[in-house]
């Protein structure tokens, strides 16, 4: 682990004595954590949500999201993965629910890429397995094209809506005030002002609404290069008795629109969903998502048809887009734009499962344990040296 996760990982441990009034705007997950990680050192938080908390409209309400040490050519981000993992434990310890499912993850890999080894150094740092299987050993995986299946060892996924209940009935035990269907209009310093004008005094405050952002930091979004795209899923049923011990899968797929998909495996109630990789459009973040684009969930279905043995036989329950907000590079974006106003933003699918950890290191840098260079540094997947 880096020298400057060490100094944020280290802030699980104590509380502060110089507590701070904190608005956190947007209760996704990474407000969420932003106001866990606060208020557990001593803060008074205060959530501003244009909805209901959790909202079930939010990127981040789900069923199930993939959990991996394995982060590609992203070797930052890898580094950082033991320190997200102790983060979620130790979140799970004060909610009293362990929302981890283990579950293997099995690569299908089409075309040679200096993905394979990338995650090769970075599992063998960890002390992870990264083995060869045979692609004929996995009875779910289309093998047409497959040229290797790699299995990389610590993955799982995080029980998404569970997680978000929980942090809501957690964070008013903790002091934290959650106000639902609360419209900001501006985040300027000394705290956000709502539609009808008043103000919610804060020392500081820290925007955390995914494409929110967009409307209510405008000049900071375009200076970061954000956008709103949307990421296409699906739920389907499956024929029984396939998926009871399958892995998760993620199969790129060279040419294709969607560029591939990931699937999870139905576990602890949830769905068996896939998902493309395709956020190439940039969307209107006010425009309707439903009901989904039938162009898009058909290329999706087809995708699955690739990367899924008889998926002539699986049935689609139910299709959504999910509105991302992309960065450039696909990296987080912590960023102080204003005294006392910092951008938190998530990129692509980073979001769910590194927000403990970046939450972390903004109630780091709101205590100045690090500096603002340092935070944007480190959450930009750039760890620097042990």
């Amino acid at each position: 682990m880096d020298s400057l996760t060490c100094r944020i990982a280290v802030l699980l441990q104590d509380r502060t004595d110089r507590p701070l009034r904190i608005a956190v705007v947007g209760a996704g997950i990474l407000g969420l954590t932003t106001a866990w990680a606060l208020a557990r050192r001593g803060h008074a938080v205060t959530v501003l949500e244009g909805g209901l908390i959790p909202n079930p409209g939010s990127s981040s309400a789900d069923e199930g999201r993939i959990i991996r040490h394995a982060y590609g050519t992203m070797e930052g981000y890898a580094a950082m993965m033991p320190a997200a993992f102790t983060a979620w434990r130790t979140l799970f310890a004060e909610t009293g629910e362990d929302r981890l499912v283990p579950a293997r993850a099995i690569y299908a890999l089409r075309e040679e890429t200096p993905w394979q080894g990338a995650v090769a150094r970075s599992q063998a740092r960890h002390g992870l397995p990264f083995t060869e299987v045979d692609p004929a050993s996995i009875p779910v995986l289309n093998p047409d094209g497959v040229i290797r299946a790699m299995e990389v060892g610590g993955s799982g996924m995080l029980l998404a809506a569970p997680i978000l209940m929980d942090l809501v009935r957690l964070l008013p035990r903790l002091g934290v005030e959650l106000r639902g269907h609360t419209h900001v209009a501006s985040c300027p310093e000394g705290g956000p002002v709502l539609a009808d004008g008043t103000r919610v005094a804060a020392d500081v405050t820290l925007v955390a609404a995914g494409a929110g952002v967009l409307r209510l930091l405008p000049d900071a979004a375009r200076r970061f290069g954000l956008r709103a795209s949307l990421q296409t899923v699906a739920y389907l049923e499956p024929p029984p008795g396939l998926w009871e011990e399958a892995p998760m899968l993620l199969c790129r797929l060279p040419g294709h629109a969607t560029g591939g998909v990931y699937v999870l495996p139905p576990r602890a109630g949830t769905r068996l969903k896939i998902g493309d990789y395709d956020t190439s459009i940039t969307v209107d973040p006010a425009a309707p998502r439903d009901p989904p684009r039938t162009g898009r969930v058909a290329a999706l279905m087809e995708a699955g048809a690739r990367a899924i043995a008889g998926f002539g036989a699986y049935r689609l329950i139910a299709a959504r887009h999910c509105l991302y907000t992309m960065a450039p590079e696909d990296r987080f974006v912590l960023r102080q734009v204003a005294p006392g106003v910092t951008l938190a933003s998530a990129c692509s699918g980073h979001g769910f499962k590194l927000a403990p950890l970046m939450a972390l290191g903004l109630a780091a840098a709101v205590e100045g344990h690090v500096t603002g260079e340092e935070l944007a540094f480190w959450a930009g997947g750039h760890a620097p040296s042990a």
